[in-house]
């Protein structure tokens, strides 16, 4: 059987909110992968803080790299957090 099942996590990475831009996660510094998921969140709107929006997709990207993400991105991550939580 060659079919793929369909998985929630495809379609939520295809079109969830928490997309915001081609690559930014994969190549950008953390000052850019901050800037990219603030200015998303500001986008969004909902009740929800900006900060609260822009952790969710760091958390978000860092949960479905899981154990492929590199030790160099995870820094990159980690340091977009702190970056995110003190412009924010």
């Amino acid at each position: 059987m060659t079919d793929k099942p369909n998985r929630w996590s495809g379609e939520i990475t295809e079109v969830d909110r928490h997309d915001v831009g081609n690559g930014i996660f994969a190549t950008a510094s953390a000052q850019d992968i901050a800037a990219a998921v603030i200015a998303a969140a500001r986008d969004e709107g909902g009740d929800e803080s900006i900060e609260r929006r822009a952790m969710a997709k760091l958390v978000f990207y860092e949960n479905r790299a899981g154990r492929h993400l590199s030790p160099d991105r995870r820094t990159a991550l980690e340091a977009a957090k702190t970056i995110v939580k003190e412009s924010v």
